[in-house]
């Protein structure tokens, strides 16, 4: 989620200096932000979320350094975990990538659902830090070529709990939750609790477990999209039925599913 804007020195040769400090260790999700076009949603949804005021170039002409000392240095931190995501992902994936993708699927199953947009944003918020927690994981399990041990899979399985505790003073209780609950599943076979998750962890569920599918890993290959759509589908089944267990919800993942063509590729052998 990083790289989208880069300060231009033309842009930072003009501001005072106390904004030119800020600027320097923050760059896209600083405070204030420098833009000259209308932010990306995904950027969009943070700032809202977070109740972060976007400052334009245009408002530095009154620029306060002394309004936005706490603000800054609280983004400082927080922008610290953001960047983490990118560690966490050239560890599993080698690239970067899911965060941005999940944030996409998640956006596009809360409008799937009709999730009202304050609710969207939180969803959004937490699937943007769903594994922030793997930091906290020993990198030789997270970036392991082949399958885990049990005791493995079950330190890696504390993610969830590790993302908790990490953004525990950042995020309101019920995004905490969202984050916390992500593998959970609606017949309660997921971790860490074993209790059926919210509509917004279902769809960081959904969302996830999508994205990670199509993607090539250290540990795996990628499925095709025919493949991962089918697979999704049977998770909405019972397994007596010849499905995978009722692990997500049936009306989001058909829906889900529809959207990205599947009755058009059934039609293709």
């Amino acid at each position: 989620m990083l790289g989208y804007y880069k300060l231009d020195d033309k842009y930072i040769d003009k501001l005072p200096l106390e904004a030119k400090d800020i600027e320097d260790d923050i760059y896209d999700l600083c405070c204030p932000l420098i833009i000259g076009e209308d932010l990306p949603k995904d950027i969009e949804y943070l700032y809202k979320t977070l109740e972060v005021p976007i400052i334009r170039f245009e408002d530095y002409k009154n620029f306060d350094s002394s309004k936005y000392k706490s603000l800054c240095k609280y983004l400082k931190e927080f922008t610290g975990y953001l960047k983490l995501n990118t560690e966490i992902e050239m560890l599993e994936e080698g690239k970067v990538g899911h965060t941005l993708r999940v944030g996409r699927y998640v956006i596009e199953l809360c409008k799937l659902g009709n999730v009202k947009e304050e609710e969207m944003k939180k969803i959004y918020i937490a699937g943007l830090f769903h594994d922030i927690g793997k930091i906290k994981v020993p990198k030789k399990i997270v970036s392991k070529p082949g399958k885990l041990t049990e005791k493995e899979f079950e330190e890696m399985r504390r993610h969830c709990e590790y993302a908790y505790d990490i953004l525990n003073d950042y995020l309101d209780a019920e995004i905490l939750d969202m984050v916390i609950t992500h593998h959970e599943r609606v017949n309660k076979s997921g971790y860490p609790k074993g209790i059926t998750p919210s509509l917004g962890a279902k769809i960081i569920g959904i969302a996830d477990s999508y994205d990670a599918m199509l993607s090539t890993r250290v540990y795996k290959k990628n499925k095709s999209l025919k493949a991962t759509l089918e697979e999704l589908k049977r998770c909405t089944i019972e397994e007596k039925n010849g499905g995978k267990g009722i692990l997500y919800d049936k009306n989001l993942v058909d829906k889900f599913v529809e959207y990205h063509g599947y009755a058009t590729l059934t039609n293709f052998r």
